[in-house]
């Protein structure tokens, strides 16, 4: 009875600690207002709308994950609690174990001080897929943009045009550009190719950014020849990885035919090395 008693109580004692994590991390965001509504106002945003993150380009909110992550933890930790008091559960030291380790590794964080926590790689897995997938669409785009003056010549076609049938074939971009497109139109040319080139944070990104400036100064012919020196040079650029990507894959498949054909001859000297130990009896079984 007392230790049924002391296990209830450590389950309580886990789910109002549960509770109180979730409960602080629910307001820790929230803005000191001031004013007769402020607090209330701040809470009901706070509980409305609340933190978000971003994992593949899908929104969270944090105040979700969180009231699912604690609920599945504390189920887990109840039944797990349960079989011990009822059927003696032996291995219940790995089940808290698992369940720390679990609380630890799921945190929405991406890390814990110097310690990197899973979401810190799958976020830079998804921030990788993207900007492979981005610098796809602006090699696309160049393309594009080389056919388009080639068909239309030396006539001068407008910024607000280009960009309008860049839009037209992109996707994983779109967003981007369509925000661009709206700060171009306020004017806003040198920050609208600023933020084109951070917010994609790759090379052809700048270096497209860089042509955008000038869609409105120099001739198509020259805009043209800009654009097939980039196209060039990412050409070189993705050959030159690709022929990294092979010669790594081939050292590496070469490097695990020496450790195979090691083993083996290893496999076979100790074969024929006890069958001769034996044939004179210098082993004993």
């Amino acid at each position: 009875m007392i230790f049924k008693t002391i296990y209830i109580l450590l389950v309580s004692s886990v789910a109002a600690v549960s509770i109180g994590l979730l409960i602080r991390g629910s307001f820790s965001s929230l803005s000191p207002a001031r004013g007769r509504f402020g607090f209330k106002e701040s809470i009901k945003k706070r509980f409305s709308a609340g933190r978000k993150f971003y994992l593949g380009g899908v929104s969270i909110p944090v105040l979700s994950y969180q009231l699912v992550r604690f609920t599945a933890l504390g189920v887990w930790l109840a039944l797990a609690v349960l079989l011990k008091i009822t059927k003696g559960l032996p291995n219940f030291s790995l089940q808290v174990f698992l369940l720390i380790f679990l609380a630890v590794a799921t945190t929405p964080k991406e890390k814990i001080g110097r310690i990197k926590l899973p979401f810190l790689y799958i976020s830079d897995f998804f921030k990788k897929t993207r900007r492979e997938a981005a610098a796809r669409e602006i090699y696309r785009t160049i393309s594009q943009l080389i056919n388009l003056f080639t068909i239309k010549g030396e006539n001068i076609l407008g910024s607000g045009y280009i960009f309008s049938e860049i839009i037209k074939y992109t996707s994983v971009t779109r967003p981007v550009y369509l925000k661009m497109l709206s700060m171009w139109n306020m004017n806003m040319r040198k920050e609208a190719a600023d933020y084109f080139a951070a917010e994609i944070g790759t090379k052809e990104a700048r270096d497209l950014a860089t042509i955008f400036l000038k869609l409105d100064l120099i001739s198509p012919g020259e805009l043209k020849g800009q654009l097939a020196h980039y196209q060039n040079n990412i050409k070189t650029e993705r050959i030159t990885a690709r022929e990294k990507v092979n010669e790594r894959n081939g050292n590496l498949i070469y490097i695990l035919a020496i450790i195979s054909a090691v083993v083996v001859l290893v496999n076979f000297l100790v074969v024929v090395l006890t069958d001769v130990f034996a044939s004179y009896n210098l082993l004993s079984f």
